[in-house]
């Protein structure tokens, strides 16, 4: 549902930690700033589910902070999210018609356990996003970059064939997805890249995500 000063005036929103909340999940997204911080702890793949995206492939825990010091971005802002994060056919990107919404528009789950009627911060006063919720849709829109950003790290790596089709075995389930071949990424990323910077970024990146995927059950793809 998209947010809207006419249908969300009610709302107090309670920040709290979604690491817990993460934790449940067996594949989160993942935008660059998280590959440093997470490609230690989890294999990362590239999937092509409405889109090229970063995967983590997580084992859910109850009892432990498996992230340490760092929640994955996306997860940062739960229960909100950017309209232009989530896929084109995404029913949640549907407007509510005759009512206004924020610009950029915002995708709220309202059922969340963060919105309380009687405390929490307020998302709206006189029909206006407050302070606290304009600080919100600001670091969102930063994180709208990093997801462009990390878009096209992903299409520099399929231009320099550093990306392999592969199945891989997690939590009882074949998942499709890519691979970094990092044999490839000295021999072509130079030709594939625009500018020496992206060459590096994109090595560095690349090296930790093939690293991350060394513990995987592969079954390489002949797509």
């Amino acid at each position: 549902m998209r947010l809207s000063p006419d249908l969300h005036a009610h709302l107090r929103m309670t920040p709290i930690d979604n690491s817990a909340l993460a934790a449940q999940l067996e594949t989160i997204d993942l935008l660059i700033p998280d590959i440093q911080p997470l490609a230690s702890r989890f294999p990362i793949v590239i999937t092509d589910e409405s889109g090229y995206r970063l995967k983590a492939l997580v084992t859910p825990s109850d009892t432990t902070n498996i992230f340490a010091e760092h929640t994955p971005t996306v997860w940062q802002h739960y229960p909100l999210i950017l309209d232009s994060m989530l896929s084109e056919d995404n029913p949640l990107r549907a407007s509510t018609p005759g009512v206004r919404e924020v610009t950029p528009p915002v995708i709220v789950d309202p059922e969340a356990s963060h919105f309380q009627l009687d405390m929490g911060f307020k998302l709206f006063e006189n029909g206006e996003p407050t302070p606290f919720l304009q600080a919100r849709i600001d670091r969102m829109q930063v994180d709208a970059e990093h997801e462009q950003r990390t878009l096209a790290l992903i299409d520099l790596l399929h231009r320099a064939g550093a990306l392999e089709p592969a199945n891989v075995r997690h939590q009882g389930k074949e998942i499709a997805c890519y691979l970094v071949n990092d044999k490839a990424l000295s021999t072509n990323l130079d030709k594939a890249a625009t500018d020496s910077d992206s060459v590096g970024q994109a090595i560095s990146l690349a090296l930790a995500i093939a690293d991350s995927q060394k513990g995987l059950t592969v079954e390489r793809s002949t797509q």
